[in-house]
């Protein structure tokens, strides 16, 4: 969820969030994580806000959807909502709009026999009417690289992804990339990029983007070259028209995890 206008002061941002949490549409909780200064919140729809955003015989998700996030998955959340924020933000400058997002775990892929459920999915909408679609792996470096057992791991969702690319032409409408986006370890992002390019059927088509968010924090990638595939090609996030498209910036300081 966000506000259709920008919001010039934070101040006046926090206001209209304390109108909403007192009008029963929003709860908020602290997060759970190192900082310097105050913990930053995390604002979540209650089951009446939601209500009010799709509608009165609208099905609601599951109750998890609506209740505080367990501090063990705060990091992973947080660093999540960044990428999210600075994505929609830096596509809004170009006139790049986010559309069709799906929460975390909300999307469910089958291919063989791998089950995935992505972090987070959603398309991005050039000024031209180009789309890509696109599914967010973020990488907090717990899981293991490799495995050779049927367990979670990094190269179980590699094979799962590219298997199920696989019946997919280049100009099929459905096609998606896969973003893997690390919070820690640079050399952790090599190590995956490259188990990419052992495991990939077909090493010249493109099914995997990483970059690690620190980095793309700094920088906007729809204009820098911040993503690697597994061939070691950098690229932006998607092709860009040229010249760019100008459009007024927007400012989002707060997310509201819907």
């Amino acid at each position: 969820m966000t506000f259709g206008s920008p919001f010039r002061d934070q101040h006046n941002l926090r206001r209209r969030l304390r109108s909403l949490m007192q009008a029963g549409l929003l709860k908020s909780w602290p997060y759970a994580i190192a900082t310097e200064g105050r913990s930053p919140r995390y604002f979540r729809l209650t089951r009446d806000g939601y209500r009010l955003l799709y509608g009165q015989d609208a099905p609601l998700p599951h109750r998890r959807t609506f209740e505080e996030i367990s501090h063990g998955h705060h990091y992973h959340t947080f660093a999540l909502a960044e990428l999210i924020v600075h994505l929609v933000t830096a596509g809004h400058k170009q006139g790049i709009v986010m559309r069709h997002f799906a929460r975390e775990n909300s999307v469910c892929i089958t291919a063989g026999n791998f089950t995935l459920r992505p972090d987070c999915a959603f398309q991005l909408a050039r000024p031209d009417g180009a789309v890509f679609n696109l599914m967010v792996e973020l990488d907090n470096g717990t899981e293991r690289v490799r495995s050779r057992l049927d367990v979670e791991s990094i190269e179980r969702k590699l094979r799962g992804y590219d298997l199920h690319q696989s019946q997919f032409a280049a100009d099929d409408p459905s096609r998606y990339l896969v973003l893997f986006v690390t919070t820690r370890s640079v050399g952790r992002l090599d190590r995956i990029l490259t188990l990419a390019c052992a495991v990939m059927h077909n090493p010249q088509r493109t099914v995997f983007l990483g970059c690690n968010l620190d980095q793309l924090r700094q920088v906007d990638p729809f204009r820098s070259a911040i993503f690697r595939d597994h061939r070691g090609l950098k690229r932006t996030l998607i092709p860009m028209l040229n010249p760019p498209t100008k459009n007024r910036a927007v400012s989002m300081t707060e997310t509201v995890l819907a």
